[in-house]
C-alpha cells in the first residue's frame, strides 16, 4: 500500500474520529436538553396545578364574598326597613289617608241620654263598624260623615264577647271603606295612631305604639257590666270616653284594631286596648252575613300558673294555662278534660297563658270545630281532642 494510500486512510481515521467524537457529545447534549425538557414540563405542570388550586380558591373567596356581600345588603335592607318602622309616624299623612272612612257615632236611650262615640266605615255597602257597648241600650242611631253628612243607622248585629257591633246606614256612601289589616303582622314597639271623636271632639289624632298584643282582659263598662275580651291589642296611644269603636291605625294606613277601652285613669295610665283586626274582620263578616257571631267555646275555668305551683308540680316553667274547672256537660268535661290538667298547646301552637288560648280560639275556631289540646297531667303530656260549642249569650 502507498504511503499515499495510508496517508488517506489514517486522515479518514481522524475524521472518523472527530465526527464521533462529536455525535457522542451531540447526543448527551439532546439527552441533556431532553432531560431539562423532561424537568420544564414537569415544572409546568406544577404550575398548572398551582394556578389551578389558585384559580379555585379564588373562585371559592369570591363565592364567599359575593355571599357575604349580599347577607350585608339583606341586613342593611332589613335595617333600613326596621328604621322605617321605628321612625316618627307621619300622622299627618296618615290622617289625610284615612279620614274620610272614620265616622262619629251619636246614640239616644230612653230619648234623653245621648252619647258620642267612634266608629270607622267597614263595607262600602254602608256597614259601618262599632263598639257593642257604644249601641248596646241605644234607642235610636245616626252616623255622622267626615263631610258631615247625618245618617241615620240600624244595629245589623252585635257580638257582646268580642265588643262589636255592626251598623246599616240608611244613607248611601261616598266615601272609601278603610283597609282592614292583619294584627298578626304587626310587631310589639311599632307606631300607630288611634282617631276618633273624645269628648265629642270630632277626628282627634293620638299617636303611638303597640304595647302588647293577644291581651285577655276583663272590662268595666260605664253600664257597671264586665266582659273578659281576648285578642286585644294594648297600645299606648291616648284614647278616651268618646275614642270607642274608632281605629286604631298602622303606619301603612290599615286598621289593625277597634278601640274598645283604657286603663281607669285612677289606676294608671298609657294602657289602652284595641280588639284585633284579624278577630274584627271574622266578627264583622259573619255580622254583616248572619245578624250574629258565634263564639267558640270550650266549658273551662282557668287560671295562669305561679311560680308556686310550678314549682309544686315540679314544673321548671309557668308556661301553661291551669284547668280549675271543667264544666259538667260543657265540651272540654265531655272530652275528658279535668280540673288542674295544664294545657300547654293548642292544635300545636304553645300556650303560656289563658290570654294566648282565648286569643287562639277566637281568631281561629268556631263552634262544632275540633281543637285538639295538649295537656299535662300527673306529669305526663297527653292530647285530647275537644269539639267546640258554642258560647251562650
Amino acid at each position: 500500500m502507498s504511503k499515499k494510500v495510508i496517508g488517506i486512510l489514517g486522515f479518514l481515521v481522524i475524521i472518523v474520529g472527530i465526527l464521533g467524537a462529536y455525535c457522542f457529545n451531540l447526543n448527551r447534549e439532546i439527552v441533556a436538553l431532553t432531560e431539562l425538557q423532561k424537568e420544564a414540563s414537569h415544572q409546568i405542570i406544577s404550575m398548572q396545578d398551582n394556578i389551578n388550586i389558585m384559580d379555585a380558591e379564588m373562585a371559592s373567596l369570591n363565592k364567599e364574598v359575593t355571599s357575604r356581600m349580599m347577607n350585608v345588603e339583606d341586613k342593611i335592607s332589613t335595617l333600613s326597613s326596621k328604621i322605617e318602622d321605628i321612625a316618627v309616624i307621619s300622622t299627618e299623612r296618615l290622617y289625610e289617608e284615612v279620614k274620610s272612612g272614620v265616622v262619629e257615632v251619636v246614640t239616644e236611650a230612653g230619648g234623653t241620654k245621648q252619647i258620642t262615640a267612634s266608629g270607622f266605615i267597614f263595607d262600602p255597602r254602608g256597614y259601618v263598624v262599632t263598639a257593642y257597648h257604644v249601641v248596646e241600650e241605644a234607642t235610636k242611631v245616626d252616623v255622622i260623615l267626615y263631610d258631615g253628612t247625618i245618617s241615620a243607622a240600624s244595629v245589623t248585629g252585635y257580638c257582646p264577647f268580642s265588643d262589636i257591633a255592626m251598623l246599616t246606614l240608611e244613607q248611601a256612601l261616598t266615601t272609601n271603606a278603610l283597609t282592614v289589616g292583619d294584627s298578626n303582622a304587626i310587631a310589639i314597639g311599632e307606631p300607630v295612631i288611634a282617631i276618633g271623636s273624645p269628648f265629642e271632639l270630632s277626628g282627634t289624632v293620638t299617636s303611638g305604639i303597640v304595647s302588647q298584643k293577644d291581651r285577655f282582659v276583663d272590662i268595666e263598662y260605664d253600664t257597671g257590666k264586665h266582659h273578659w275580651v281576648a285578642n286585644l291589642i294594648q297600645c299606648d296611644a291616648t284614647v278616651n270616653f268618646g275614642n270607642s269603636g274608632g281605629p286604631l291605625i298602622n303606619s301603612k294606613g290599615e286598621v289593625i284594631g277597634l278601640t274598645i277601652a283604657r286603663v281607669d285613669p285612677g289606676e294608671g295610665d298609657g294602657i289602652y286596648y284595641s280588639v284585633s283586626s284579624n278577630k274584627l274582620k271574622r266578627v264583622a263578616l259573619s255580622l254583616i252575613d248572619h245578624g250574629f257571631f258565634d263564639y267558640p267555646w270550650l266549658g273551662v275555668k282557668l287560671t295562669n300558673l305561679t311560680p308556686q305551683e310550678a314549682r309544686a308540680r315540679q314544673l321548671d316553667t309557668i308556661n301553661g294555662t291551669r284547668v280549675t274547672e271543667a264544666i259538667a256537660g260543657n265540651p272540654a268535661a265531655l272530652a275528658g278534660i279535668t280540673a288542674d290538667d295544664i294545657i300547654v298547646a293548642i292544635d300545636g301552637i304553645p300556650v303560656r297563658e289563658v290570654a294566648d288560648l282565648t286569643s287562639y280560639l277566637g281568631e281561629n275556631k268556631s263552634p262544632d270545630e275540633t281543637a285538639m289540646l295538649t295537656i299535662m297531667r300527673d306529669g305526663e303530656t297527653r292530647e285530647i281532642a275537644v269539639k267546640l260549642g258554642k258560647r251562650a249569650s
